[in-house]
């Protein structure tokens, strides 16, 4: 338990979604003390069972809503590929982005290359960011030049 992420509290969560999602994060902090008795403080569960009912929470919601959920560890390493494949970019141009420190790399592993997971999702949300704002400013120029689209 070296750290915990917490979610952004949801505003359309049922009130009985939200206490559901607390009862099992708690019944599963039950099972930690039991088997770990003396490992974890009384500090580290509680904000344990705040992070897991969020997490919880947003699981319920996306599938709910029919999406796909997938866990994936924050300090997990990838490679130049599945960066590569996970931002839908050539691994040649995943190279050239951490060559110039548009991605900044983990140390190498022999040859190889490693990145931390954590710093591909943080770029992929800001180049999608970026790129919603370059649409809707481009949508707002032909819309004021009467194009169109």
């Amino acid at each position: 338990m070296s750290s915990t992420t917490t979610l952004p509290p949801s505003t359309k969560c049922a009130p009985a979604l939200r206490g559901a999602c607390e009862k099992s994060a708690r019944s599963v902090i039950s099972v930690i003390r039991r088997e770990t008795p003396g490992k974890a403080s009384s500090e580290s569960l509680t904000d344990l069972v705040d992070s897991l009912t969020g997490v919880i929470e947003r699981t319920a919601e996306l599938l709910l809503a029919g999406k796909h959920v997938r866990v994936i560890e924050d300090e997990e390493a990838m490679t130049t590929q599945e960066a590569a494949d996970f931002l839908n970019v050539s691994r040649p141009h995943m190279v050239k982005l951490l060559e110039t420190g548009q991605i900044p790399q983990l140390p190498k592993v022999g040859r190889h290359r490693r990145v931390a997971r954590v710093v591909v999702l943080k770029y992929k949300r800001t180049r999608d960011a970026l790129r919603e704002s370059s649409l809707k400013k481009l949508a707002a120029l032909s819309q004021r030049h009467r194009l169109g689209y």
